[in-house]
């Protein structure tokens, strides 16, 4: 069983050393700005003719990322693809699933200010809201990876005489994330990851004002998967 639960600390930007890791973390993200990015569909990335660019509101020049539009068709195969990974997720450990997404987690905690610096760019968020919504997206991978430790161990019930009875959730299916702009990393995280740990699958259709930090957490996620810390 992991540690107890403990809030992520925000950043003091108030010390230098915090303040050159944010600016450090804006010049690395400024380099890669404008990059086209695919659609990923069971593991297939996928261009389209149509795009869709990702502005920064604060610098109407800035193009953060080019991401493609779907079609109902493509629409129609995420979903699809993802009814068949449920039948191999679901029946993944309740602990394996947790363990995903500490490790997520660490990840994010190690790259918090790169991860801030893209929401900067990409919705205008202050150094502190950035922070914040980091913190928040690795608050609820900390939250959830318990809470499913939690539910997958013994429930409480009542005792009947002559009766055995047992409590098991199960996981449902297929599920689409469908989150806003104002919390691009922390509210998708949230949404997708709950989903996730409790051995659902997820399409995920982020905001298209904030594709890209929903991108470069996808990529986090799908790298723990494949290649376990």
């Amino acid at each position: 069983m992991p540690t107890e639960f403990r809030n992520e600390p925000l950043t003091d930007f108030s010390k230098e050393e915090n303040a050159q890791a944010m600016r450090a973390a804006l010049a690395k993200v400024k380099s890669e700005l404008s990059r086209e990015y695919p659609l990923v569909i069971g593991g297939e990335r996928i261009t389209t003719d149509a795009k869709l660019d990702s502005i920064n509101p604060a610098s109407r020049t800035e193009v953060v990322g080019r991401f493609q539009k779907a079609t109902k068709e493509l629409a129609n195969k995420a979903v699809e693809s993802a009814a068949a990974a449920f039948q191999t997720w679901k029946k993944t450990a309740p602990a394996e699933r947790a363990d995903l997404l500490f490790r997520v987690a660490a990840v994010l905690r190690e790259r918090k200010h790169e991860l801030s610096a893209w929401m900067i760019h990409e919705v205008a968020k202050t150094w502190a809201e950035a922070d914040g919504d980091t913190a928040e997206a690795i608050d609820f991978l900390e939250f959830y990876g318990r809470e499913m430790l939690r539910y997958a161990g013994d429930q409480p019930l009542v005792n009947v005489t002559g009766e055995e009875n047992h409590l098991n959730y199960i996981p449902l299916g297929v599920v689409a994330v469908i989150p806003p702009w104002n919390f691009p990393l922390a509210i998708m995280a949230g949404m997708t990851s709950a989903a996730f740990v409790t051995g659902n699958t997820v399409v995920l259709k982020p905001s298209s004002d904030a594709p890209t930090i929903a991108y470069k957490f996808s990529r986090f996620l799908k790298r723990r998967v494949c290649r376990p810390a």
